[in-house]
């Protein structure tokens, strides 16, 4: 049977336009077996079974028994003790069905909620937040929608902010690699909500399907990646609470000439907040309590300032492979193949298994074609004379489509 892992792998892939052979390829398992994955849901929901619950014929003395707010545990006893329909059942269903009548009957769940704070250096939560309209008095930038990052530990509620003009992949991955920088290191946990760019959706033992861009940063970071079961977003409570605290307390009555501007200002009240405001839930400013969790964060990898995000891609028959807008030349015994791609901030590295075969400066043209000089040459023009009537397949130069 496939680990969750493997089977978020195979989604990816063919959203990536990968066959079911060059993933059952890369993978190592047979393209059945990939078709039949491939065949399944993302996100199965448990079947609901049409029959009366043992608990049921309680109802009435049930809804006495709350009145009293008798706890559950003698509830339980009184049920086993009746004389007409002596409970034989188990503990966890009896309490299940508890918990369904008190929600049912709208009691709040404050009594039964216990807060959970958590131990210092272990929980970071990440979340992302929108501002429309924003109060640019550039004319050029004014009314433009801008994005932010927002993410909190726990324990000592220590803030970062960041705006940005999308919520790209490798905008989530950066955001949060300077985040882990900010507050020098990596938690044990970090938790999002479903957000596509970390959670693909969810496999039948309802576990996510993670992204595995996301996935491979959590490894190479040595945290555990966590996220909230849908449309279960008070699980975070912590980072929600910095949202809206964001656009309340930050943006609300300021204006801002342009994104520099911005940042300037953002930083202004970060360190505000964190310094000098004292946290409601603790009675200190964060920055107090970082102290103690820093002690317990993981120490950063050496790849930290120059991380090259992973993905997969599938070498063409002209000896390229897409990355975004923009095409790479790989050598040409390559085509066909399924290969590696570290995506830095400003180059391109291509792996065969484990073997470097290609790097490139990284392109922010867009539908850019990008071929490799020197000894990938000799590759491409073998494959150019391959074309007909003497005419290449391959311009052996960088161009923008329409050229």
């Amino acid at each position: 049977m496939l680990r969750y892992m493997e089977r978020s792998t195979i989604y990816y892939l063919k959203q990536k336009g990968w066959t079911n052979v060059q993933i059952a390829e890369f993978t190592g398992h047979h393209r059945d077996t990939i078709a039949r994955v491939l065949r399944e849901e993302v996100e199965k929901h448990p079947k609901t079974r049409n029959r009366s619950s043992a608990v049921a014929v309680f109802d009435a003395q049930m809804a006495q028994w709350l009145d009293k707010k008798l706890p559950v545990t003698r509830m339980l006893e009184l049920a086993r003790a009746d004389e007409e329909h002596p409970y034989s059942g188990g503990e966890t269903a009896f309490y299940d069905y508890i918990r369904k009548v008190r929600r049912a009957g709208k009691q709040t769940l404050h009594d039964l909620a216990i807060r959970f704070e958590g131990v210092p250096g272990e929980f970071l939560q990440i979340d992302w937040g929108e501002v429309r309209g924003m109060e640019f008095s550039k004319p050029e930038l004014a009314g433009q929608t801008r994005y932010f990052f927002a993410a909190r530990l726990k324990y000592s509620r220590f803030m970062s902010v960041s705006f940005h003009t999308d919520m790209r992949e490798e905008t989530l991955l950066r955001c949060l690699i300077a985040c882990f920088t900010t507050i020098g290191g990596v938690p044990w946990v970090v938790v999002t909500d479903n957000m596509k760019t970390a959670v693909l959706g969810r496999d039948e033992q309802h576990q996510p399907v993670w992204n595995p861009a996301y996935q491979k940063l959590a490894v190479e970071f040595k945290f555990h990646p966590e996220a909230c079961a849908p449309a279960s977003g008070n699980q975070k409570g912590a980072v929600e609470n910095l949202v809206k605290c964001v656009k309340g307390n930050f943006i609300a009555g300021r204006s801002f000439h342009d994104d520099v501007d911005l940042a300037e200002q953002c930083a202004a009240w970060l360190s505000h907040v964190n310094t000098q405001r004292p946290s409601d839930a603790t009675g200190q400013p964060p920055v107090t309590l970082l102290v103690e969790e820093q002690a317990k964060l993981s120490a950063l990898p050496a790849t930290t300032q120059d991380y090259g995000f992973f993905d997969c891609v599938v070498v063409s028959r002209e000896g390229l492979v897409a990355i975004e807008t923009n095409r790479y030349s790989v050598p040409a015994h390559l085509m066909g193949r399924a290969v590696t791609a570290r995506i830095h901030a400003t180059r391109i590295e291509v792996f065969a298994d484990q073997e470097l075969v290609a790097v490139h400066a990284r392109s922010h043209e867009q539908h850019a074609r990008i071929v490799q000089p020197g000894p990938f040459r000799g590759g491409l023009q073998h494959q150019a004379t391959r074309s007909r009537n003497g005419v290449p397949r391959l311009v052996v130069r960088s161009r923008a489509r329409g050229e």
